[in-house]
């Protein structure tokens, strides 16, 4: 079960952080957080690690019965109830008073279908209709040409990866805003309702700008088509998503690729297999196909077999591995197990490295 650490009690949050498994500095920043009400679920997951409810809550529960004692027990209530019962002898039968006439089985009607009427009419073959396209929204930002697109429900934090902490947002901006140096660690989040995206600040050093306008601490703003948003100096541009990246026409031949927002490394994707993500150890003499280990710091985060990419029917599909520090996409936790299809502008974060994944299409288009 996980708890809704804005709505923990005051005094038992401030103990959850003393007595969580982090330095000094990162328990500053929580407290600041909270008192600021600019925290995250990544804040959270950080504190419930060890919760103290959850701790409570473990604590009172029974300890469970093992399935052995279970089944002992119930052998033990048969025996019981066996020897109990009288020894009861059934009673004979008077057959003859108990006969009853067997009445012969009634004549089986024959069932005569009516006769096949051909109809004079012609069958009237239904006319396809193609599905409505869903409309997806995007930022992308005009120095880089980095889209960023945007989910329907949930939230995503956009800032910068963070060496000291470990502590990374969903979206990196880190190259993007590589000469300005002007965006926070978590600069800005967006909350997204039914396909609406809603932008706040979330206390940044340099702020947040709508169409030139600052947006105050706790601000939230609707954003519509075409709006121009400023975080520091990074200038990015929300609007719909392409038709064309919606539907990727195989025959064109696309490029798939992963361009890591931490450093600006490229990696192109086949278009068929499977690929491995994660971080090469030449020590074991190990290296994935696609490996982050030249990601500077954002690659300590990064497990040697993270994630692993497969490529069906036109798509790539997304898998953890059992990384040690999890993998997320667009803000959301991938399960174990779970295999979730990406889609152009779609980041994946890897423990903290993130990678944007996207597609080119050859000059023609």
């Amino acid at each position: 079960m996980k708890y809704n650490c804005r709505e923990c009690p005051e005094a038992v949050r401030a103990r959850c952080i003393e007595e969580s498994h982090t330095s000094p500095s990162v328990k500053a920043m929580l407290h600041r957080a909270f008192a600021a009400r600019t925290d995250t679920q990544q804040t959270w997951e950080l504190l419930q690690i060890n919760c103290l409810l959850r701790r409570e809550e473990e604590a009172s529960r029974a300890p469970r019965e093992s399935l052995l004692r279970r089944r002992l027990r119930a052998a033990a209530e048969r025996e019981k109830t066996e020897a109990v019962a009288p020894q009861t002898q059934p009673a004979p039968a008077d057959t003859e008073a108990a006969a009853e006439p067997i009445s012969p089985p009634a004549p089986s009607i024959p069932v005569i279908s009516p006769p096949l009427v051909e109809e004079a009419e012609e069958e009237i073959a239904p006319v396809p209709r193609e599905e409505p396209r869903v409309l997806r929204y995007a930022l992308t930002i005009e120095a880089t040409n980095h889209r960023i697109t945007l989910p329907e429900q949930g939230e995503i934090i956009l800032g910068r990866f963070d060496p000291i902490t470990g502590i990374a947002p969903d979206i990196d901006l880190s190259f993007d805003d590589r000469d300005a140096m002007m965006i926070s660690r978590r600069h800005a989040r967006i909350s997204a309702r039914n396909g609406r995206h809603f932008l706040e600040d979330l206390g940044s050093t340099n702020g947040t700008k709508v169409n030139g306008r600052m947006l105050r601490l706790g601000e939230r703003v609707l954003l519509v088509s075409g709006d121009r948003i400023w975080l520091g100096q990074c200038l990015l541009a929300y609007d719909l998503v392409p038709e064309w990246v919606d539907r990727i026409d195989q025959s064109l031949r696309p490029t798939f690729y992963f361009f890591s927002t931490f450093t600006g490394h490229r990696f192109p994707l086949p278009a068929g297999g499977e690929v491995i993500i994660g971080r090469g150890d030449p020590a074991l003499g190990f290296k994935p196909d696609v490996d982050l280990a030249n990601e500077g710091h954002a690659a300590t985060v990064v497990s040697r077999r993270h994630a692993k990419l497969t490529f069906w029917k036109g798509q790539h599909y997304l898998e953890d591995l059992g990384s040690a520090n999890g993998t997320r996409l667009n803000g959301a936790p991938v399960r174990l197990g779970e295999s979730v299809p990406l889609y152009p502008g779609d980041h994946v974060w890897l423990g903290g490295c993130v990678l944007a994944y996207d597609v080119e299409i050859p000059a023609s288009r």
